[in-house]
């Protein structure tokens, strides 16, 4: 029998009472998951059956988010699954303790009782986002459909970058009725100043659940959406690593593909780079449904003649005058700090690449979004940046005349401008093997050379015309297999296929020939 919960606050200590008492519980034990806090309480016994538990606050009150799982304690421990509260915010408890927000709820794993505590400004932020996150579903029935209104969030809310703003880019110029809103807190300018809001507040929720269209690289904080509404997954690469259910190793992205199911199952539409991704992303991420092969629309900046280059160094704060090696790893699924941020080492001899590098030359270090921590600027060479802070790498690559990486799907992109590729591959072994697995032969099918170790990286960048020359058939058959549908129109191709023709006259507008095309790309 579940027992029944009353909470209440009196000074600094939490009042839990509870009726009847579970047979063989003595003590209540509160601990958060990690093991860095814990903390037993008795149980004292009433005569009615039930018990109370005083438990002191003040341990429990940080300069951060704290979260207890309450268990139960005695002829064993299990978790407090208590009966359930009336039906009302997911928090249902909620308390000011001083300057710190105390609440209850209950855990979606085994609906067994939580604590948070956080100072009181971010307590009643999470708070908030939370309990509107557990109404959405109902939201989603209840809230009308707004069909005009499009939501676009790019890598989690923390970018303004990538297909997502390629495609409302062109949204903007070939469906001006439409109504947008971005997902993004961040500090850059967006062109046409779309109002924003903050993934996972109340009103991105409340947007998510009315949109029309929704527009997305990775995933939204809730899933489900109404039958009407369009659900455009761009994701973010073509794929060298294995993803989702082609994993065979265990880690992050293998313990989180059934929550990206959950995701996936309300996709409208996939796009696809190219006729292999369509295969392996079907497969990787078991969508049953359409699937757009339209090329990837972040592509098209790389193929702008009329790009000023000297313009985007300056809006960058990069010098004009310079030739960018860019370097753009990857993340190391086996190296986590935090939820879903990961460490990494460069395992570069940055002063050995800035002795070898040209006069003209600079190296820019592009950390991957889910990387902690970034370098010392103070500590870099003068011409070595770290350009992490930047988001969109897009822009990045439209500057680099060489790009080099490890497993990251960015060479798949760069491969569009012909411009040479270098791969730089210190822990090949491990990765394969042990940390993610890859699709394809790193040593025979990638446009371009291997290097194990900073020495090799840099004979390479040193012969950068004889390796060129040695890759140019390789990197030709590369691009013809992975990157025929880049040819500058893909946001365009995108947009007609998947948003139609404006309401009004088509002025402006590529024509009918466009949209053909982009119907014809429906796979």
């Amino acid at each position: 029998m579940q027992p029944r919960l009353l909470l209440r606050c009196d000074g600094d200590d939490l009042h839990l009472q509870l009726d009847p008492l579970p047979a063989g519980a003595r003590d209540l034990w509160l601990g958060t998951r990690d093991g860095a806090l814990a903390l037993q309480v008795a149980l004292a016994p009433d005569a009615s059956g039930g018990a109370t538990a005083q438990v002191p606050l003040a341990g429990l009150l940080g300069a951060g988010v704290l979260r207890l799982d309450v268990r139960l304690r005695g002829d064993g421990e299990w978790p407090l699954v208590p009966s359930p509260p009336a039906p009302g915010p997911r928090h249902f408890f909620r308390e000011r303790i001083g300057g710190h927000g105390l609440s209850a709820y209950l855990s979606d794993s085994a609906a067994s009782l939580v604590l948070m505590t956080a100072p009181l400004a971010q307590h009643a932020r999470l708070a908030e986002a939370e309990d509107s996150r557990a109404a959405f579903a109902r939201d989603l029935r209840s809230l009308p459909l707004e069909p005009d209104l499009v939501l676009f969030e790019s890598f989690l809310g923390k970018q303004y970058a990538g297909n997502p703003r390629y495609i409302y880019e062109a949204l903007r110029q070939l469906r001006p009725d439409l109504r947008c809103v971005w997902a993004y807190d961040g500090p850059q300018a967006i062109p046409g100043d779309p109002p924003r809001v903050r993934r996972g507040s109340p009103e991105y929720l409340r947007v998510l659940a009315q949109a029309g269209y929704r527009v997305n690289n990775v995933v939204f904080a809730a899933h489900g959406r109404k039958p009407e509404t369009v659900y455009l997954q761009t994701w973010h690469g073509t794929p060298l690593k294995r993803l989702g259910w082609d994993i065979e190793v265990d880690g992050p992205e293998a313990a989180a593909r059934a929550n990206f199911h959950g995701e996936s199952r309300g996709w409208s539409v996939l796009l696809s780079a190219n006729a292999y991704s369509t295969g392996t992303l079907r497969r990787a991420f078991r969508h049953e449904g359409p699937v757009l092969e339209a090329g990837y629309p972040l592509t098209d900046p790389l193929l702008d003649a009329s790009l000023d280059r000297s313009a985007v160094a300056a809006r960058l704060g990069l010098p004009a005058d310079r030739r960018f090696v860019l370097y753009a790893p990857t993340w190391r699924d086996h190296r986590p700090v935090g939820p879903w941020r990961f460490d990494f080492d460069l395992h570069l001899d940055l002063q050995a690449v800035s002795a070898a590098l040209a006069p003209d030359q600079m190296l820019l270090i592009k950390a991957h979004h889910l990387v902690a921590a970034g370098l010392d600027a103070a500590a870099l060479p003068d011409n070595v940046r770290d350009v992490s802070h930047l988001e969109d790498i897009t822009e990045l690559c439209a500057l680099a005349d060489v790009l080099v990486t490890d497993y990251s799907s960015v060479f798949f992109d760069f491969a569009v401008t012909g411009r040479p590729i270098l791969f730089y591959c210190y822990d090949l072994d491990l990765y394969a093997r042990q940390v993610r697995g890859f699709y394809l032969d790193v040593e025979r099918d990638l446009p371009g050379p291997v290097a194990r170790d900073s020495s090799q990286l840099l004979a390479l960048l040193a012969d950068l015309p004889a390796v060129s020359a040695r890759y140019a058939d390789r990197y030709r058959r590369f691009r013809e297999r992975y990157c025929t549908l880049a040819d500058g129109r893909c946001a365009q191709r995108v947009v007609d296929a998947v948003f139609g023709p404006a309401p009004a006259a088509d002025a402006g507008r590529a024509g009918e020939r466009g949209t053909a095309e982009a119907r014809a790309c429906l796979a």
